[in-house]
């Protein structure tokens, strides 16, 4: 894994705190609008992660296809 991706993981990982803070509030406030934009940040934290994980998967299995061919 190299240095972009650990990157990207730590942004990522520092912004399901704020999606979760955001989804707490909009709970306790009973605002559905705050609601469904704190649902909406998760999803997309979520969303950017699957993509950061897929991304590194294939990283890993072109490589192991290099190492085969020599």
């Amino acid at each position: 894994m190299d240095i972009r991706t650990l990157a990207r993981f730590a942004g990522q990982a520092m912004a399901v705190g704020g999606a979760w803070k955001s989804l707490r509030q909009a709970r306790e406030q009973d605002d559905k609008l705050k609601l469904l934009d704190a649902v909406v940040r998760v999803l997309t934290v979520a969303i950017t992660i699957a993509l950061i994980v897929r991304e590194v998967r294939e990283q890993r299995s072109a490589k192991a296809a290099l190492d085969l061919e020599d």
